[in-house]
């Protein structure tokens, strides 16, 4: 239920009424502001302002100020009058009426501005694609413009080169037939009036002619190329980047997954891993001891106190279930049952019976607790957990 405000201060003129609300405390973006014609709210919880005018005033022309631990409304009247009051006389059910009406005027209000901006926007939008389209059209007009004037340059060009060729060639043809003519007559009364018998020469080979060389032999050219992470060729590759991302690639899958091919010799060794792995453990970086005691046993390493540990780690981040499971191995693992390893097998007792008693299951917890203490009598904590799991049973068993 809110509280409404009731120590606010108001003046008026002929034009305007100022209202002052204070908000006792509360930050100033958490208020929320409604207002028509002829009512005012404002909520910041727990408090709220609520006033029905005692007249109407001109809503788009008034203001409201939030900050400085109050709130300032400016409203302009809408008839140049004093109020006799800032409140309406209305009773309850007056009032919810007016609000229920008010609300839906708003509504309405609210719908036909958004109706109003889409239809603006509409029109802005066609507006915008008949201007892109006339944008378009002149840029399309002006490149045929400068293709037409290209073409007609390239043509003029041609023609002038058509012309001048065939002129070249006309000249040619009247000297070659005008020196041609008097050669042939006077070889011909040279032959007339000198008769020889004696054979022509044989024509001799031009010594500017190159000798065509012999045709290669046939042959098999091997490549050899080199092997490459990226796929691009050597000549578009920039070797020192690909390398240095090729090591945070690596790099990040070492943290997250293990990559076998990308670990060092030490991380290949279930002890290491599991000194890690207790390094993590106290440092309270529960997921990077699980991380680390699960690559070791991934690796095929059967040693009982991979399970126990990660079985420790997951108690610490919630997972129960698997914390069951991680003892259960581990018990699995420590046979046969000697006195060596009594001190192992309390210790996953002691796990399991903790988080099946987390689970709910107190009977089963309570039993592994129990088997706890006779392996190790000596030990206060696994007593102390056995009470205490003792204490639960009884008080279910009252209820």
């Amino acid at each position: 239920m809110p509280v409404l405000v009731k120590d606010y201060i108001w003046r008026q003129t002929e034009n305007m009424v100022v209202i002052r609300v204070p908000l006792n405390g509360v930050h100033c973006s958490k208020v929320d502001i409604f207002s028509s014609d002829n009512y005012i709210k404002a909520h910041f919880h727990p408090f709220l302002f609520e006033v029905f005018l005692f007249s109407s005033v001109k809503e788009p022309r008034s203001k409201c100020t939030v900050g400085d631990g109050k709130i300032v409304f400016e409203l302009q009247k809408t008839e140049c009058d004093y109020w006799e009051n800032l409140e309406a006389n209305l009773s309850k059910e007056e009032q919810r009426e007016m609000r229920k009406k008010i609300l839906e005027r708003s509504q309405e209000n609210a719908r036909a501005e958004q109706e109003r901006k889409c239809v603006k926007r509409a029109e802005l939008d066609r507006l915008a694609v008949r201007h892109q389209i006339v944008i378009d059209a002149n840029q399309r007009k002006r490149i045929d413009e400068i293709k037409g004037k290209v073409k007609e340059i390239a043509m003029r060009e041609l023609e002038e080169w058509k012309s001048s060729n065939q002129t070249k060639e006309t000249k040619g043809k009247y000297s070659s037939v005008k020196q041609d003519v008097p050669t042939e007559r006077k070889s011909a009364i040279y032959k007339k009036n000198f008769p020889t018998n004696k054979s022509s020469p044989a024509v001799e080979p031009d010594e500017n002619v190159k000798p065509v060389p012999l045709p290669r032999q046939n042959g098999t050219v091997k490549v050899h190329f080199t092997a490459r992470a990226f796929p691009t060729p050597q000549r578009e590759s920039q070797a020192p980047e690909e390398e240095e991302w090729l090591k945070k690639q690596a790099e990040a899958r070492r943290r997250v997954g293990f990559v076998v091919e990308d670990l060092s010799p030490d991380e290949l060794d279930p002890v290491w891993l599991k000194e890690k792995g207790d390094n993590f453990f106290k440092l309270g970086n529960y997921l990077g001891a699980v991380s680390a005691y699960s690559h070791a046993i991934s690796i095929g390493s059967k040693m009982p106190a991979l399970y126990m540990n990660r079985a420790a780690a997951h108690m610490a981040l919630g997972n129960l279930h698997k914390t069951v499971d991680d003892c259960s191995t581990a018990l699995e693992l420590l046979t046969p049952c000697v006195e060596m390893n009594s001190l192992s097998r309390a210790r996953c007792h002691a796990r399991r019976g903790t988080a099946l008693c987390r689970l709910g299951m107190m009977q089963q917890g309570m039993g592994e607790l129990k088997a706890a203490v006779a392996l190790q009598p000596n030990d206060d904590k696994h007593k102390m957990d056995f009470e205490k799991a003792y204490t639960y049973v009884e008080a279910d068993e009252l209820e």
